[in-house]
């Protein structure tokens, strides 16, 4: 249950609440700062006497609790808010201020944030990222049982798979806002022309390689969301359709010319790029194929500029990066230094990765890894999850099959 974005009606007491809203003031506000979002929400929900304490220091508690949420993902998370804000000044010049500063911000929340902001932040968390987060993890693991031909298998998160995920949406979120389209609609934010290799170095180089495919993760669940839409709705976006009869020419407006590949590519990238509200909307809102058909066509945008897949992380934007200069890590993966498994963490890669890539350092990713492997969300789970699931032998069978013998990191 989502925050309120305006002042609820006190709540009905709720009786097994009463030891806890006997307690002073001063600890019931110490246990609601504590208390991620979800749990907030619902003791907030449960409790008049809490919910009226929670009103009186509405920002500090939404504030603390969206740190406990969100953990080490706070400053992905305030840059996907700050540049979604219709009052981002929208140039080259603070497109890079903002990616040069985010994650060294380490200002607490409730300094940085007005109340209105908080809740935003936290209707968003609420609202979108966490049923799309966990839609996503059933995808996944369906897409997995596929291939092992198991049942599919629900799990509970851990603490690192859950952040791994939380990033990963919000800093393809942030993504989509900086070069994309973001969620505006309709979008008035002009082209500032970032080639392939600046999107590259500005923004996908602040992270480590397997977290740059955790973004690539989520550009492919999006990319195969919409591809599935655009599939489903041919007919009713084609200008021969007999709707569209007397509105020609030009291209009739709700048409699109999907037998164009190139045209349907790019159409594609730009409807990925709108970012995650259009995604969670049509994949929850949507009732019957006219309401997705009117959406659609609403939305269907073709891209502001150079984007995620062929671009940014293409095999030519990545060469192009080597030749203006090699970075640390790329001479960590010409040394091929040790890159083992030392378990599961944060900051450390996941055992699928150091698996494909045999315990050294790659700086690759994007063209040199197949979408097949990251329908699996392979570089989200724990090892435990990995060998429950049988995904060990299947992940570096599909990689075999791409690159057979063969190190791609012997051709750079």
């Amino acid at each position: 249950m989502a925050l309120p974005t305006s002042e609820p009606s006190a709540p009905a007491r709720v009786t097994s609440y009463n030891g806890l809203e006997k307690l002073p003031p001063e600890i019931r506000r110490q246990i609601l700062s504590i208390l991620d979002l979800h749990n907030l929400s619902s003791l907030v929900h449960a409790s008049a006497v809490f919910h009226e304490q929670y009103l009186e220091d509405r920002r500090y508690l939404l504030c603390s609790s969206l740190e406990t949420t969100l953990g080490t993902v706070t400053p992905d998370a305030c840059a996907a808010f700050q540049s979604g804000s219709p009052h981002f000044s929208y140039t080259r010049e603070d497109v890079i201020n903002l990616l040069g500063s985010f994650r060294v911000n380490r200002q607490p929340l409730h300094q940085r944030l007005r109340e209105h902001e908080a809740v935003e932040m936290a209707a968003f968390h609420l609202s979108i990222i966490s049923p799309l987060l966990q839609h996503y993890v059933g995808w996944a693991l369906g897409n997995l049982a596929i291939e092992t031909g198991n049942m599919t298998r629900s799990i509970s998160l851990s603490r690192v798979e859950e952040t791994r995920l939380l990033r990963s949406f919000y800093r393809f979120q942030l993504c989509c806002n900086l070069f994309g389209k973001g969620g505006q609609r309709p979008c008035t934010k002009q082209t500032l022309g970032f080639r392939p290799v600046e999107i590259l170095q500005l923004f996908f180089c602040l992270f480590e390689p397997w977290e740059v495919e955790e973004i690539s993760c989520i550009n492919t669940f999006a990319q195969d969301k919409y591809d599935h839409i655009f599939r489903e709705i041919s007919w009713d976006v084609n200008e021969r359709n007999p709707k569209f009869d007397g509105q020609r020419p030009p291209t009739p407006e709700g048409a699109f010319d999907f037998d164009n590949s190139w045209a349907r590519e790019r159409l594609l990238t730009g409807t990925v790029s709108r970012g995650l509200e259009l995604l969670h909307k049509v994949t929850f809102k949507i009732e019957n194929h006219s309401q997705l058909v009117q959406t659609m066509q609403e939305y269907i945008t073709w891209p502001l500029g150079n984007f995620i897949a062929k671009e940014a992380l293409g095999e030519t934007a990545q060469w192009e990066r080597r030749q203006d200069a090699l970075s640390e890590r790329d001479e960590k993966q010409n040394r091929r230094d040790p890159l083992p498994f030392n378990g599961d963490s944060e900051s450390c890669p996941p055992l699928a990765w150091t698996l494909i890539w045999g315990g050294t350092y790659s700086n690759l990713y994007g063209y040199y890894i197949q979408d097949t492997i990251r329908r699996f969300g392979y570089v989200f789970f724990d090892a435990t999850t990995i060998e429950s699931l049988g995904a060990k032998d299947i992940l570096l069978r599909e990689w075999k099959k791409d690159w057979g013998d063969s190190d791609p990191r012997n051709d750079i």
